[in-house]
């Protein structure tokens, strides 16, 4: 019998892993004790940001997605429906038909109660008006007794006025008609035995009115201090009744908002004056008192309430207006919409980080010497720091993360327009705080349109010093908070962190997500301290006016989502009904869905979907990931013309990555007619006839709606074969991300190991094995010669996204815990190494030979004409290239050509081998662009520099 050790934990209802069961030989892709854990299919999902790729794969997933788009734009969904003509001409004859119409299909439309005294208005409309005789019983009218004459007068008023309007002299007293507050209105120019009875609705917004209900509510004060004080002390005993047990039914849903639209002080003031007339009278009538004390007390609830919010709407303004006053960049509005939170109290807006107790340098000793002007041909601050790329390109970012921005400082020759200097110029656009209606406190939206790059604001703070960090840390833990942000950029052991619990500015209210739209940067500009950089954030990504902005709190593995995709054991289940996806933690089976199906779902599949990014710039990337690819998703907008630019682009790179097995998405079919989508079909099949996804399934969907998905999960289960899996040779994981899972105030025997996350090429990785990374640390020896030294560690966890593992085989992002010190694991420092069976790996090449085929023209160029530009030329000697080998996205010199072959100098040492493909890129209009690929013939390789007790 088995022990517990080597055994995985977690869903008890996942297939269990047994190292001292393990049996590798008889392991495949489709094995219970494999499938129900991890991936065993990668499946790349290729297109641009806005063709859906992400609602795509939460779609298949399970998770429930945000609704972007308007309903109104999804003509699958929305019936609108033409009112009868005789319906028309019924609603404008009568404004109490009208009004209910509209309370009932269009409530928002509606002004509702609350009381507005501000108002000078002393005419009421020309509504329907009931008359009552002076002391008659309630809800006993009369017939209109008006003469003939005011009656032609009326009609002769009405010929020459679209709306007529009377002006009320006075208000003589009130009634209750039919449960509704009713007045008896003297009419300006007309006798008193022409006054009418008007209810509540008529009377609103009329000076006179009002006029009237001060007077009325100030002559009977007291008898209404003492209705009210009853009133409430009668709430009080039923408030004990409901604490004893006695529930009351609540509105289900009901929000702050919803609950103040129903505050209407002026039929509050009705009704205390009604109350008190009927004290003062001796009238009993207790029903109706019965029913005029409920809504009183409603109403006083709702009082409170408004008050409340009128208080907190002052103090949001006030705060607002401080906020503009301290940082005049760009406005701030603050809203809240969901609660009655008023401004945070221990807050206080600050507009750079500042330190009591550590020097903050600030006076740099070095700046640029561009007189003419900084760009990517001069010596600025960026190169005399080491960086190869200019940081902006119209004050847009370009560098990736990770890779720190150098601005021009106080020393530089530059003025304040230099291209260089965007951060210390601050925001320029409109940014909302507001409360969010998911339990996620405050956050931060944009008013404007942000586009890739863009600065968004700089996190700022207290710096304090790591030892602080971590004191603060333990308490801020307890409370479930922090906003601690380590200035961990240079590698040091987190010497300072920045706290922006009190002291902040807008950025202290953004949001975290895993799939975020703003990324962070390190930039120095006049504090040159390598540990104290500006956190400054960016957009990575266009993000419309309106969407909350978003950055990882703690950036860890991403780019890759599991789906599990089930089949029904039943026979007669109908196709494509009979196929269901879920997440990937997802038990491996349940019963059938359908109501008249008595079958099971079962696991058939298990697969991986790699997001790679749509746009041009970033194809390197994306060829990142199609290296561990065997499948491609192609997505395609439905509501665009095929081919895009990209489009072109995105199927060049699966052509190159040889990828057989495609199945192009006609996304957005929902916001298309059906004539459009079949031109679009045809379009999509025009474009791709000889190419490598020619005769590939074209399936037209909707992810937002998940129209379509169970027929994406039948082909990519019956169309994509398992592939072939090596699970006997040595393990070899290339490293797509890296990074630190400690935090701060980690006390050091709690300090836990980097994390590698990658896709497994061959062998199976097992927990406690011992493994080695190549290149490993590369540094130059005193001869100014590349060394590398590999690193070797020990496996202490193994995950599949939150599925604990005992051993892992090629298919899906495999995260590996390892004994690695933690430093070299940070901000993705190990992507591109190999990680290993120790003394299995490959050799490191810093010079490679390869055969190579060039584009004939660039992708995703538009041309004008027949311009020559966007004709791919021949590799030139000297030339620089950008290369992807694997992971590793790296610069290279080209030194020699001939025919089909070439040799290239490598910037950065790669673990690779002779028969990987490689792709090249070349700068072309300040973007790196495709232009080929190729194959390693051979090449010139360095020896690692190993430990004494590691021989070769």
């Amino acid at each position: 019998m088995a022990t517990t050790e080597g055994q995985t934990t977690g869903n008890p209802n996942l297939h269990k892993q047994d190292l001292s069961q393990l049996d590798i030989t008889k392991l495949t892709p489709l094995s219970p004790e494999v499938i129900s854990r991890q991936a065993t299919i990668n499946i790349g999902t290729i297109g641009h940001v806005a063709h859906g790729k992400s609602t795509v794969v939460k779609a298949i997933s399970g998770v429930q997605t945000v609704r972007f788009k308007n309903e109104l734009e999804r003509n699958i969904t929305i019936k609108l429906e033409r009112i009868p003509n005789d319906r028309i001409i019924e609603l404008t004859t009568s404004s109490e038909k009208l009004r209910e119409f509209l309370k009932e299909n269009f409530p928002e439309c509606l002004q509702r109660g609350k009381r507005r005294r501000s108002s000078s208005m002393s005419s009421c409309s020309s509504a329907k008006r009931v008359r009552y005789s002076r002391g008659s019983p309630f809800e006993s009218p009369m017939r209109d007794k008006v003469p003939r004459g005011v009656l032609q007068e009326i009609n002769a008023r009405k010929k020459t006025q679209d709306k007529a309007s009377y002006t009320v002299e006075a208000v003589r007293e009130v009634n209750v008609i039919g449960k509704i507050p009713h007045f008896n209105v003297k009419w300006l120019g007309y006798a008193e035995k022409r006054n009418t009875w008007e209810p509540l609705d008529h009377m609103r917004a009329c000076g006179v009115f009002d006029e009237w209900l001060d007077g009325e509510l100030q002559a009977k004060h007291e008898t209404i201090e003492l209705i009210v004080k009853e009133i409430k002390e009668e709430a009080e005993k039923a408030a004990d009744v409901v604490d004893a047990g006695v529930q009351t039914k609540q509105p289900k849903n009901e929000t702050m908002l919803m609950k103040l639209a129903k505050y209407d002080g002026y039929l509050l003031d009705s009704y205390l004056i009604l109350l008190a007339l009927h004290r003062l009278s001796g009238t009993r009538n207790a029903k109706l008192t019965r029913h005029m004390s409920g809504v009183v007390l409603k109403q006083l609830e709702l009082k409170q309430l408004n008050d409340e919010r009128e208080e907190q709407l002052k103090a949001l303004e006030e705060w607002q207006n401080e906020l503009n006053r301290i940082d005049s960049t760009g406005k701030i509005v603050v809203v809240n919409e969901v609660d009655l939170e008023k401004p945070p109290t221990n807050f206080h807006y600050i507009t750079k980080s500042f330190s009591p107790t550590i020097e903050i340098p600030d006076d740099p000793l070095i700046g640029c010497e561009c007189e003419d002007g900084c760009n990517g041909r001069t010596q600025c601050c960026g190169k005399m720091s080491g960086s190869s790329l200019f940081a902006y390109t119209k004050k847009r970012l370009r560098l990736q993360e990770g890779v720190p921005i150098y601005e021009c400082n106080k020393r530089c020759k530059c003025d304040e327009e230099c291209p260089n200097r965007v951060v210390q110029n601050g925001r320029k656009f409109r940014l909302c705080i507001f409360k969010t209606d998911n339990g996620r406190g405050w956050g931060v939206r944009t008013l404007e349109t942000l586009y890739p790059g863009q600065f968004i604001g700089e996190y700022v703070g207290e710096i304090i010093t790591h030892d602080e960090a971590e004191a603060r840390g333990e308490i801020y833990d307890k409370k479930g908070i922090t906003y601690l942000f380590d200035l961990d950029f240079n590698g040091a052991e987190q010497s300072y962190s920045v706290d922006a619990i009190e002291h902040g500015n807008v950025t202290h209210f953004i949001n975290h997500s895993c799939d975020p739209n703003c990324g962070v940067w390190a930039v120095y500009v006049n504090c040159l301290d390598p540990n104290i950089p500006h956190l400054c954030l960016f957009a990575l990504r266009r993000i419309p006016a309106g969407e909350e902005l978003s950055f990882d709190y703690i950036k860890g593995v991403s780019g890759y989502a599991n789906a599990k995709i089930y089949k029904c054991d039943n026979p007669k289940c109908l196709r494509p009904t009979c196929f269901i996806s879920g997440s990937s933690s997802k038990d491996d089976s349940f019963p059938c869905l359908r109501p008249a199906c008595t079958g099971r779902f079962q696991l058939v599949r298990h697969v991986s979907f790699v997001d790679c990014p749509g746009h041009d710039i970033l194809m390197a990337t994306m060829l990142n990931g199609a290296a561990v690819m065997d499948a491609a998703l192609l997505l395609i907008a439905g509501n665009e013309s095929c081919p895009q630019p990209q489009t072109s682009e995105h199927l060049a790179a699966i052509e190159i990555m040889k990828l057989k097995q495609i199945v192009i998405l006609q996304n957005k079919i929902d916001l298309v007619k059906e004539s459009q989508a079949k031109e679009q079909y045809e379009q999509i099949t025009k474009f791709v006839q000889g190419t490598v996804a020619e005769g590939a399934p074209i399936i037209p969907i909707s992810a937002q709606l998940k129209y379509n998905i169970e027929v994406l999960c039948e082909y990519i289960t019956k169309k994509i074969p398992i592939p072939q899996r090596n699970f006997t040779d040595p393990p070899r994981l290339i490293v797509i991300r890296s990074f630190d899972v400690n935090k701060p105030g980690c006390e050091v025997n709690d300090l836990k190991g980097g994390v590698a996350g990658g896709s497994i090429l061959r062998g199976v990785l097992k927990v406690g094995q011992e493994i080695e990374v190549r290149p490993g640390l590369v540094s130059k020896d005193s001869d100014g010669k590349l060394t590398c030294r590999p690193i070797f560690s020990k496996i202490v966890s193994l995950f599949a996204e939150q599925n604990e593992l005992q051993f892992a085989v090629p298919g899906g992002l495999i995260g590996v815990g390892t004994k690695i010190e933690p430093t070299l694991c940070r901000a993705d420092r190990l992507v591109g190494q190999v990680l290993g069976a120790v003394g299995a790996l490959p050799d490191i090449f810093i010079e490679l030979e390869f055969s190579y085929y060039l584009l004939k023209r660039l992708l995703g160029v538009r041309m004008e004409g027949d311009k020559k530009g966007a004709k791919v030329q021949k590799l030139a000697r000297s030339e620089i290239l950008l290369v992807n080998i694997g992971s590793l996205s790296t610069g290279g010199r080209v030194t020699a050509t001939k025919a089909d072959l070439a040799k290239i100098t490598l910037t950065n040492p790669v673990c690779t081998e002779i028969g990987e493909k490689i792709a090249l890129s070349r700068r072309v209009e300040k973007h790196w662009r495709l232009i080929g690929w190729g194959q390693i013939r051979g090449g010139r390789t360095i020896q690692p520099i190993l430990p004494e007790n590691r021989g070769k």
